[in-house]
């Protein structure tokens, strides 16, 4: 249902309302209507309601309608306002027009009063509308002013003529230039040094000719000039703004000259890093070669005096043997014994060495073929012996399948040792899946060792139990563990005098490039 238009009616001859009133009505219009005949009830109906229009006579005894018509362009300036009168004379027409009122009518051609009050409210409407379309722009250009002042870059919009539309508050700041000085200015002029004008007028051309495009996101880096002519690096971000016709263009523009100062710090740091990178690999480079020389050393100039002290064992053994007496021969078998000894001890330590400087290749690889085959290689320590084997299924890993099997040898072998004064012996290996690792464990039911001692296992030539107990020259975990951190993982040891020990050790899922270089 249409809402009835309400009508504000200043009269004061009833017979004149009623006319108008019947007017109204016979031009199909839908109105409610209420009728004022002096200032008072005027401006006391103004202020309970507002009318969407006025018709007013111009002339009342005591109220002539240029005062009403000064009260409602004050009280409801946005609200029609209509005479309709007698007699208007060309003068009074002209002058009531110019203070304001829409339209006249006069009394005896009421017939224009409807198409006059139509004209009236669309007006209005029209006027509404504009209102609000202005509001909303203003309201629209403070929040963009608003967005842009906030703006940490300095933004700049230029039309097709390189010409400045618009220069934020960042822009006064890097710039040194107010808005008011920038806006009209030829950008290329204002800010872009001397030597690149022509390029930055040419791409300008390219751009508005569509022969270089422009999109949102395109960045690059340039140099930009100051007010006072001091120049900096800037990175710029354009974008070409879509309107019908010529088009426009809008940059974003930071000053990067921390981020260059802070590139080329971190330039010279680099540098800095591989000249010393260099000077530590020729250091390692030196220190490997003289490994080389002492592993060369260890292998043949001190082994070989011990091959001689065997040798020579022997042969006092064979010439000197009708005089020998069992107290000499027990001193000649010690020192074959101690020779040997010594032999495995320079052999063990050569095996550490070479495990520091063996090449690894990772691969994927399934840990019970590596079980399995550790235990072919040991077969010759149980056999005979009572052992219960109790191997879970082992998820596969990615790793270096030799020094992987040289792990599993020497749990193993320390394994079998260990548990050799036992009538049933028991080694388990399994594993538990983690996160980010898989964990494995060899666990016997072997002598064990008192729990303080742990981390001592794992150095070179380090042994919990007398040479005379338990053979070996104490280098199989010092290997187990480097092997390990070269895989990136951890290994260390739980157990408890006379109840058995457990080794563990983790394999990371994904084993760091560096791993392979601990």
């Amino acid at each position: 249902m249409k809402t009835p238009i309400r009508i504000l009616l200043v009269e004061d001859d009833s017979s004149d309302a009623i006319l108008i009133e019947r007017e109204l009505r016979k031009g199909g219009l839908q109105y409610e209507s209420w009728r004022v005949q002096n200032r008072e009830q005027f401006v006391q109906a103004l202020n309970q309601q507002r009318p969407d229009i006025i018709l007013s006579d111009h002339g009342l005894p005591a109220f002539d309608g240029l005062t009403a018509l000064a009260i409602a362009k004050e009280k409801v300036p946005d609200v029609p306002f209509i005479f309709v009168t007698g007699s208007l004379g060309e003068e009074i027409a002209i002058k009531t027009l110019k203070s304001g009122a829409t339209d006249y009518v006069l009394k005896h051609a009421l017939r224009n009063l409807v198409p006059a009050v139509r004209r009236a409210l669309d007006q209005a409407t029209e006027r509404a509308h504009r209102k609000e379309a202005e509001r909303q722009l203003s309201r629209s250009q403070a929040r963009k002013t608003a967005i842009l002042d906030a703006a940490l870059d300095a933004i700049i919009t230029i039309d097709h003529e390189g010409k400045i539309q618009e220069w934020n508050r960042a822009a006064e700041v890097t710039f040194g230039y107010t808005r008011e000085q920038a806006i009209g200015k030829e950008l290329a002029e204002l800010i872009i040094p001397p030597e690149l004008r022509a390029l930055q007028r040419q791409a300008l051309i390219a751009y508005v000719s569509g022969r270089q495009a422009t999109v949102a996101g395109h960045r690059y880096e340039s140099r930009a000039m100051r007010a006072d002519g001091s120049e900096f690096p800037a990175e710029i971000a354009l974008a070409r703004i879509p309107l019908e016709g010529l088009p426009m263009f809008t940059g974003f523009v930071r000053d990067i000259t921390e981020r260059k100062r802070h590139e080329q710090h971190i330039c010279e740091l680099n540098a800095d890093l591989e000249r010393r990178v260099r000077e530590r690999t020729a250091q390692l480079e030196e220190a490997n070669k003289e490994l080389e020389a002492f592993s060369y050393s260890v292998s043949h100039d001190l082994r070989a005096p011990i091959r001689h002290i065997e040798g020579f064992v022997q042969v006092l053994e064979r010439v000197a043997a009708p005089s020998l007496t069992p107290e000499h021969r027990e001193i000649l078998r010690m020192m074959a014994q101690s020779a040997r000894h010594m032999d495995r001890l320079i052999e063990g330590l050569l095996a550490f060495s070479r495990m520091s400087r063996t090449e690894m290749v990772f691969t994927a690889v399934d840990p019970a073929v590596l079980v399995q085959e550790a235990r072919h290689e040991l077969e010759s320590q149980f056999q005979g012996r009572d052992i219960e084997w109790v191997i879970a299924p082992l998820p596969m890993l990615r790793g270096d399948p030799i020094t992987l099997r040289q792990v599993f040898v020497n749990l193993l072998s320390n394994a079998l040792k260990y548990t050799s004064t036992r009538a049933r012996a028991r080694i388990e290996v399994g594993a538990e899946e983690r996160e980010h690792e898989t964990m494995f464990f060899v666990r016997d039911n072997g002598v064990g060792f008192e729990p303080q001692y742990r981390e001592k296992l794992f150095g070179v030539f380090q042994r919990l139990h007398p040479a005379s107990q338990f053979q070996g020259t104490g280098i199989g975990l010092a290997i187990v563990r480097r092997i390990i951190a070269r895989h990136g993982g951890r290994t260390w040891a739980e157990a408890e005098r006379d109840k058995g020990a457990s080794f563990y050790f983790t394999i990371p899922k994904e084993p760091h490039s560096a791993a392979v270089h601990a």
